[in-house]
């Protein structure tokens, strides 16, 4: 028995111990949180799948405050595991959501494309190659797959589909690589299509405006984008919608910055920050302050705006951000990394990906099908 053939078949139990060192008194808290986020305070799970794949995601990917999984905390209760489970459970925290089209078979083994990120992948599952059987060339599948050693595993449950689905399955799938580009990104090929692509259209932006970063009113917004992409695409495209649903009724202006590595930003008010950074004394508004600390709180705003401003205003950086915060004694040149990295974790804690997502000609004609 070769050591994938001994993983799979080890990995039943494997997953039951997590199951049940998931289930113990010191994860009560964070667990009953999550399931409310999930399903609501009033919780009837008639689809025990949704369960199941729950369980699978906390125990996989969940962070606790500290950045550590469950895994991470079983391991460092475990001293018998080989070394070969070890990163074979570590490997479960780079687990792989996919829509597949069935290729084949290759004897145990199930050969799909994941329609997400355009990537082969070969299959076990440790039920048995049997269930195979139900998976025939040209099905698809919604699964998780996680690393055992060169090839994929199934973990936890399987929704499957016929070839006659298949315009509904890969438009569901172009909806997911737009909506959740870092999954596109496991394919290397995409990353690197996606950076060329961000650095044409930010000299394309650049060239239309005369600089990477403007300013314009709220009503303005639609009409100035709507010019930039069509000038982008020689007339042939206005561009997404740029509605204006995720400003508060408040915002009078955005702030569109196209910066090198960060990509595309839309940030709001941004005419008021640029104010306070001018003149601090101005942070004394509570308008004002409003804007910089939801620049700072709001994990969905990206350190891009803050960090530029600081940059172009050295001598009042600190009465900005010493207001803002109530702390008189706060330095930018000392503390502001640190400050940034506190307030916007998840930001730092991504790898550096494109914010352009390259889609294949399929996903691209499939996301726009008429329903």
């Amino acid at each position: 028995m070769d050591s994938t053939d001994a993983l799979v078949e080890r990995s039943g139990s494997l997953k039951r111990q997590l199951l049940d060192f998931a289930r113990k008194p010191r994860f009560d808290k964070q667990f009953r949180q999550e399931v409310r986020k999930r399903f609501g305070k009033l919780v009837v799970i008639e689809d025990e799948e949704k369960l199941y794949a729950f369980y699978d995601w906390f125990i996989q990917e969940f962070r606790l405050h500290d950045g550590r999984t469950l895994i991470d905390c079983y391991l460092e209760t475990q001293r018998n595991l080989s070394d070969a489970e070890r990163a074979f459970l570590l490997g479960w925290r780079r687990v792989r959501h996919g829509a597949f089209e069935v290729i084949g078979r290759d004897g145990h083994t199930l050969l799909a494309e994941n329609l997400i990120d355009e990537m082969p992948y070969r299959i076990r599952a440790n039920v048995g190659p049997r269930v195979f059987d139900q998976m025939p060339t040209g099905s698809f599948i919604s699964a998780r797959v996680v690393p055992v050693n060169d090839e994929w595993l199934i973990s936890g449950p399987v929704q499957t589909f016929p070839a006659t689905a298949r315009a509904e399955i890969l438009h569901a799938a172009a909806q997911v690589a737009a909506s959740c580009p870092e999954l596109v990104f496991h394919n290397p090929d995409k990353v690197t299509a996606g950076w060329q692509q961000q650095r044409d259209q930010r000299a394309a932006f650049v060239r239309h405006f005369g600089t990477d970063e403007i300013t314009v009113s709220v009503d303005e917004m639609p009409t100035v984008m709507a010019g930039f992409w069509q000038s982008y695409t020689d007339g042939a495209s206005t561009g997404p919608d740029m509605d204006t649903d995720w400003l508060h009724f408040s915002a009078e202006t955005v702030g569109i910055i196209f910066d090198e590595s960060a990509g595309m930003g839309m940030y709001a008010d941004y005419a008021l920050a640029q104010e306070a950074f001018d003149n601090p004394g101005l942070m004394r508004r509570r308008r004002y302050k409003e804007t910089i600390k939801s620049y700072l709180d709001d994990d969905s705003v990206d350190p891009t705006p803050l960090q530029r401003l600081a940059a172009r205003h050295p001598d009042t950086v600190n009465q900005v951000f010493r207001a803002a915060l109530g702390k008189p004694a706060f330095r930018w040149e000392t503390d502001g990394e640190r400050l940034l990295r506190e307030h916007k974790s998840s930001w730092y804690a991504r790898p550096p990906f494109p914010r352009v997502t390259v889609l294949s000609d399929r996903l691209a004609a499939a996301l726009h099908r008429k329903d």
